[in-house]
């Protein structure tokens, strides 16, 4: 089958996968938190140091939760578990602006939508768009994940204008009612590619096939994969919080540090087409590792060059902050198939999202210490370079040929290539 005959095919369940990776809980939850800090101090007593502790409880119920999400995909199908993410997160939103009054209602609100609202986040969408996309799987990956960058770049301002208008409590109630419109394209649209129209694999297999999890939990390239994006994450998201109070450090306006902070938003758009569009005609392994090593140039022309390298620095984060979640899903579909993926996409998911809660720490810690950014800026680079040396150690994804489920192979036969 042809890309165009993919995307002919595939476009509907392509479309609400994008709407509602962008109105679950990645899109929403993470987005806005930031817009009510201003309200919320004033009203409840929230510090900086509080609301930063509520992020990373938010982050840790997700990635809590994703082995959860990942059985309930692969047992009820894709549907249910969105939709019940979604109203979960609805009614955490709800909350949130009408009987949340106090710091620890704040931060318990904060860590159960994290975790009930988790089935909202990319992993049935994933699991929903690689059933119909074999060829062009990476691009349409990537467009999922568009939805989340377009909601970063429509929700702060939407429901910014809601709180200067309405107030907060208003704010959190808008968002609750975006988070139940997100599951429509879902209950309509979204499905998993029937066996005789989903697209064969590397061997003609259908997309419904693949290893089951106790044999992919055996396989220790599972294991390498959970590692690697476990590394991939704490060596550079813990950069991105702080890329505008370190470009004040280093001397630039706020107005400039905000527009370099644009930057960033924009190649975090870009990188999902093109990353995506790259994995799918070049060796995906080669590509993954490249994007690290962009990254850790660009870290390091800054931390040498100084502000006048600040648009290279925020150009290259947004490019790795652009492809994570495309990649996991790309690299987890391709080693293990689709049988089994909730369960296995839930790993290096979970090793992501896990990452990005303790990589702020480690910033914060050794800034704190040195007070300045140049230790971090190097440690970054040598992790992102570290980082690309694994990727470069796992074998192509198109050389490795799921199994169907009933044939159980053994981790041997599926790593003959490494």
């Amino acid at each position: 089958m042809s890309r165009g005959d993919e995307f002919r095919r595939g476009w509907p369940t392509l479309s609400a996968a994008a709407v509602g990776v962008g109105t679950g809980v990645s899109g929403l939850a993470i987005y806005s938190a930031g817009l009510f800090t201003g309200d919320l101090g004033r009203e409840i007593g929230l510090s900086a140091a509080m609301y930063g502790l509520s992020i990373t409880l938010l982050t840790f119920g997700m990635a809590l939760a994703a082995p959860v999400v990942g059985y309930a995909v692969d047992k009820f199908g894709v549907k249910a578990p969105t939709i019940a993410g979604a109203l979960c997160l609805a009614t955490g939103f709800a909350a949130l602006g009408t009987v949340v009054h106090s710091v620890p209602a704040y931060m318990t609100a904060m860590a159960l939508i994290g975790f009930f609202g988790a089935s909202s986040g990319p992993i049935a969408f994933t699991r929903a768009v690689s059933s119909w996309f074999d060829r062009a799987r990476g691009l349409a990956l990537g467009i999922t994940m568009m939805g989340m960058g377009l909601s970063g770049a429509i929700i702060p301002v939407a429901i910014g204008r809601v709180i200067e208008l309405e107030g907060w409590r208003l704010g959190y109630l808008t968002l609750a009612c975006i988070a139940l419109a997100g599951t429509l394209p879902t209950i309509f649209l979204l499905k998993v590619a029937p066996r005789s129209v989903s697209t064969p694999g590397t061997a003609g297999r259908s997309a419904d096939d693949g290893d089951d999890f106790a044999t992919i939990r055996r396989n220790p390239l599972y294991w390498r994969l959970i590692l690697t994006f476990g590394l991939m994450s704490v060596a550079f998201t813990g950069l991105v919080p702080y890329l505008v109070p370190m470009l004040r450090q280093y001397g630039m306006s706020v107005g400039g540090a905000a527009s370099i902070a644009s930057i960033m938003g924009l190649a975090v758009i870009l990188s999902r087409l093109v990353i995506g569009l790259l994995i799918d005609i070049l060796r995906p392994t080669a590509v993954a590792a490249s994007l690290c090593l962009l990254c850790a140039t660009g870290v390091v022309l800054f931390a040498v060059g100084g502000v006048g390298f600040a648009p290279v620095l925020a150009f290259t984060l947004g490019c790795m902050l652009g492809a994570e979640l495309d990649m996991v899903g790309y690299f987890t579909s391709r080693y293990f198939g689709l049988a089994a993926f909730g369960k296995a996409y839930a790993g290096p998911y979970m090793a992501f999202v896990l990452g990005g809660g303790i990589a702020p720490l480690w910033v914060g810690a050794v800034v704190d210490r040195t007070g300045s950014y140049t230790a971090v800026l190097y440690v970054v680079a040598a992790l992102t370079v570290l980082c690309a040396v694994a990727f470069l150690a796992l074998p192509s994804p198109r050389r490795v040929t799921p199994a169907p489920s009933d044939t159980r192979p053994t981790p041997a036969s599926v790593n003959a290539d490494l």
